[in-house]
């Protein structure tokens, strides 16, 4: 029986997570606060808190799982050489924390309300200089999203993890969950009926991204079995060995199944008049699910991944013939 890889713990399937949570939770409260200035200002002031708070949380898990905790915490003034991934992903991590921040803090209105009173050019310039920071967090939401799977990658013993789908897959998921839970937070805190185009719009963008990401799923899976012995073993685990009951139940079912017809389901209600009850039960559970997916994603593609064999399965089973014989 093939043991799951025991060198990282489940903390860093948090960060995985929860980063891209974050990243996807900042270009989903950008965009509703890009495309319509000064409104919906819970969704967005509560997009951006989700987004400092899903990020804080996540960076503390990491920093929770190496043994010196307090000098990762200064990790990217640690590491000098530009090319290594640690140290762009520390400065990456850094710099959209603090434009993550930022954001939220300008969003908040006794926040803005008190530095407009104080400093009369933010008065004057609150809503601009909102704007630019959401221009500005973009990318910097997206590099976030995308160093969650390289981060993975640059573990170049585990073969599973050795393939530029693994970013692509863990982007997609982030994009997705990030949209989620900001679509759960509308749905309580968001009355204007001007909303409803929007909310119409990102679901559409629901059923794109969980399309999408089942593609790439499929994509992954597919290229890890014929890609080596290491790379299929590992993908048996996740398909047919300890961990097919998560990954068939919770990552394709209940992450990808479920959101896909629960935002189907809601584009057509939402032309018809419908009990407020089920316009709100849908978007949340969908919304609950993929966030259960995406967490359940990140964890059994973390357990499975096995660390290279120093020693080909067909040397070691010559070499055991031999021995018998000595």
């Amino acid at each position: 029986m093939v043991e799951l890889q025991d060198t990282w713990s489940w903390l860093p399937a948090i960060y995985l997570f929860l980063g891209g949570l974050s990243a996807g939770a900042f270009l989903t409260t950008a965009f509703v606060k890009l495309a319509r200035p000064g409104r919906f200002e819970k969704t967005v002031t509560g997009g951006m808190w989700i987004t400092v708070g899903a990020l804080a949380i996540g960076l503390f898990s990491l920093i929770a799982e190496v043994e010196k905790p307090l000098q990762a915490m200064w990790v990217f003034g640690s590491f000098v050489n530009p090319t290594s991934w640690m140290t762009i992903g520390a400065w990456l991590l850094l710099v959209a924390f603090i434009v993550f921040l930022l954001s939220a803090l300008v969003a908040t209105k006794p926040v803005a309300e008190w530095l407009s009173g104080s400093w009369k050019w933010f008065g004057a310039h609150r809503e601009t200089v909102g704007k630019v920071l959401a221009v500005v967090g973009i990318p910097l939401a997206v590099g976030v999203a995308v160093y969650t799977g390289i981060l993975l990658g640059a573990a170049g013993s585990i073969p599973l993890w050795d393939t530029w789908l693994l970013p692509a897959l863990f982007t997609v998921s982030a994009f997705d969950t990030g949209l989620a839970a900001v679509l759960i937070l509308a749905t309580f805190v968001e009355r204007d009926e001007a909303f409803e185009p929007i909310r119409s719009l990102l679901e559409k963008v629901v059923v794109a991204l969980v399309v999408l990401e089942g593609i790439v799923l499929v994509a992954f899976v597919s290229t890890m079995q014929g890609a080596g012995t290491n790379e299929a073993t590992s993908v048996g685990i996740l398909t047919e060995g300890a961990l097919s009951v998560q990954f068939w139940l919770l990552v394709v079912v209940v992450g990808l199944v479920v959101p896909l017809v629960a935002a189907v389901v809601q584009l057509l209600v939402a032309r018809r008049r419908v009990d407020k009850a089920v316009t709100t039960a849908l978007p949340v559970a969908g919304g609950a699910c993929a966030l259960v997916g995406g967490f359940t994603l990140r964890f059994v593609v973390l357990a499975a991944g096995l660390h290279a064999a120093l020693v080909s399965p067909v040397a070691l089973e010559a070499a055991q013939g031999i021995s018998m014989f000595l």
